[in-house]
């Protein structure tokens, strides 16, 4: 089986919370906001993974009238076989003078596929308007008065910057449309070289899931470098500096062997098994993981390794289950109506979806049956690429993408002929690489849930399926605390 079949964590959640530049850190600027004239800060830095550079950052911070202006850029260029993909992200952010979101605009450009999110806060509420392909979604969030914008917060707190400084804060994530609560400490001071001269700077830890991040900062706000999970690293670059790129890209299976996880031992035949049971070690909160219909969690054990540190071992028994309970697409309709709507990355209401939807199922009035042959068709039309996509509809144009793409374009094609779908994310075993690597895929309501994979081909998701999160965009973040993090320890096979 081929490695791209396995791969999911989309490239702009990685970079999105292992490159700090861009979390912390150029579409239009917005005239009715007034002017902005006086610069109070410009950064250029250079992203690396593994020490080799795949991109750079940019923000600029300038003081008007209205408050103040954050423009963030980064481009990323990885290399899929022997290909660049290029990958920007854009975010002009307008803050009020006591640095509380107003408004934002966010761009993000994946080859020729571009999404654009805009987010007005009024009376307490964040309303958002999403544009890709197939159009325009709105959609409006609760945020509690003391949020923060993912992007601005450094800046928000620049006035904190003394050891010993902690705080908890909540902050809204652009990209992925979520909130979530940030933890900001600033936990010690040294000497750094910068520009050949000695500089104090202060030493702040960021921690969001539990995925720290390590700042360099100068008492005058400048950060000089900053380290995150997976080996990523951001340093303080010139302009020209940052804007010269190599030849030879990083490649993305790179990042793959990073991501896998490779339990104690192989598993020869992982389409054949009808029960799995697994430990998960490394865990913080194992409460988290999922318990439903094919998935089971036993009682945790807690584990103190050589540092001292604590986490939780879990036993998770996982069953590869065919629906015994059939419905007609009617009947599923009806009992699960809120697993129908569309979103802006899940487009079922669009006239292209319905149409080729339509004409896959036919005149089949059986939900089963009808998702079988969804799920055919995406396997058969859908190349498998390390391509990553924002939409469903992005994908049906494209016709190529990662599992994640896969699953949108499947859940998007169920839901618009009335079969309920929702997203899972966690882990596959890939054969290939003798491990378990991040993957997604639907599940679908027929009288009972029942996973799916259309990525492999399988009308029954295989039982190496490991289920972490359930959800759509606005809940991946929720990976974030697996990642790097947790081993598996195979403990029996049923086939």
């Amino acid at each position: 089986m081929k490695t791209s079949k396995r791969f999911l964590i989309p490239l702009a959640l990685v970079f999105l919370l292992a490159s700090p530049s861009v979390l912390w850190s150029a579409p239009k600027a917005s005239p009715e906001l007034g002017n902005y004239n006086e610069l109070i800060s410009e950064e250029w830095m250079n992203i690396l993974f593994n020490n080799q550079k795949i991109g750079f950052s940019y923000q600029k911070i300038e003081k008007g009238d209205a408050g103040y202006r954050v423009t963030d850029r980064a481009v990323i260029k990885m290399k899929v076989m022997d290909i660049s993909q290029d990958m920007s992200f854009s975010n002009t952010t307008y803050l009020s003078g006591a640095k509380k979101l107003v408004k934002f605009i966010y761009l993000q450009t994946i080859q020729s596929q571009r999404q654009r999110t805009t987010g007005v806060v009024k009376n307490g509420k964040l309303q958002l308007a999403i544009t890709g392909a197939g159009g325009t979604s709105y959609k409006t969030v609760k945020i509690e008065p003391n949020t923060y914008f993912g992007n601005s917060i450094g800046f928000a707190l620049s006035d904190k910057l003394k050891v010993g400084f902690k705080v908890t804060v909540p902050i809204f994530i652009s990209a992925l449309r979520a909130t979530d609560n940030l933890t900001f400490e600033v936990i010690g001071k040294k000497k750094m070289t910068v520009d050949g001269r000695p500089v104090d700077v202060y030493i702040v830890e960021s921690s969001i899931q539990g995925v720290k991040t390590r700042s360099y900062v100068t008492k005058s706000g400048v950060t000089i470098r900053e380290e995150s999970f997976m080996n990523f690293v951001s340093v303080r670059a010139s302009e020209s500096e940052a804007l010269k790129f190599q030849k030879a890209y990083v490649p993305i299976t790179s990042l793959i062997t990073f991501s896998l996880i490779t339990p104690d031992k192989p598993i020869k035949n992982p389409a054949r098994i009808k029960t799995l049971k697994l430990s998960i070690g490394g865990l913080k909160n194992p409460g988290l993981l999922p318990n439903d219909y094919r998935q089971s969690i036993g009682s945790p054990e807690r584990k103190t390794d050589k540092s001292r540190r604590r986490s939780f071992t879990a036993p998770v028994t996982i069953k590869k289950k065919s629906p015994e309970k059939f419905l007609s697409i009617a009947e599923a309709s009806s009992a699960m109506p809120d697993d129908l709507k569309p979103s802006p990355e899940i487009q079922s209401d669009n006239k292209m979806i319905i149409s080729v939807a339509r004409k896959i199922i036919g005149g089949e009035k059986d939900a089963w049956q009808a998702a079988r042959k969804i799920n055919g068709w995406v396997y058969k039309n859908v190349e498998k690429k390390l391509v990553d996509s924002f939409t469903a509809i992005d994908v049906l144009l494209s016709k190529q993408g990662e599992c994640q793409s896969h699953t949108n374009l499947f859940t998007a094609f169920a839901r618009s002929v009335g079969v309920p779908a929702r997203v899972a994310s966690g882990l596959v075993y890939s054969k290939k690489n003798e491990g378990f690597l991040y993957h997604a895929w639907p599940e679908v309501y027929v009288g009972e849930w029942v996973a799916m994979d259309p990525t492999l081909g399988q009308d029954v998701a295989d039982a190496t399926h490991i289920k972490l999160v359930g959800g759509e965009i606005e809940n991946q973040i929720q990976l974030v605390r697996y990642i790097g993090r947790i081993s598996i320890t195979i403990d029996s096979i049923s086939n």
